[in-house]
């Protein structure tokens, strides 16, 4: 399945009042999509950096990360019909080692999927 991107505010504010995992190197956001548009069952990802991160290179070289590793472990375990965001944290996100960002992103899913209830 192929992974979209959110690229709409409005779209990164709903997920302000989803479920959340703040795991180590990573905080993954997760919401529904089923009332917006019925018909469109795409994975969509959304990747945010502040500047707390770092200047420009360093922001851009964390979300190139954070995009790769999400598209990675949303091919595994990502649900249709939904849109996860994930937010950089300072200094880590971008220090961690790649396939511990992904199994932190991972770990992230399995937590909000399991503690929220859909069909």
């Amino acid at each position: 399945m192929k992974i979209q991107t959110i690229k709409k505010r409005k779209d990164f504010l709903k997920g302000n009042a989803s479920p959340y995992a703040a795991m180590n190197s990573v905080i993954v956001q997760y919401y529904s999509r089923l009332d917006d548009t019925p018909d469109d069952t795409s994975i969509k990802l959304g990747i945010t950096c502040s500047k707390k991160i770092g200047n420009a290179v360093l922001r851009n070289r964390t979300k190139r990360r954070l995009r790769e590793a999400g598209k990675i472990v949303l091919e595994k375990i990502g649900k249709s019909n939904r849109n996860y965001i994930l937010i950089a944290r300072k200094d880590i996100t971008i220090k961690i080692k790649f396939c511990d960002l992904c199994n932190d992103i991972e770990d992230g899913i399995k937590k909000i999927h399991s503690h929220k209830k859909e069909n």
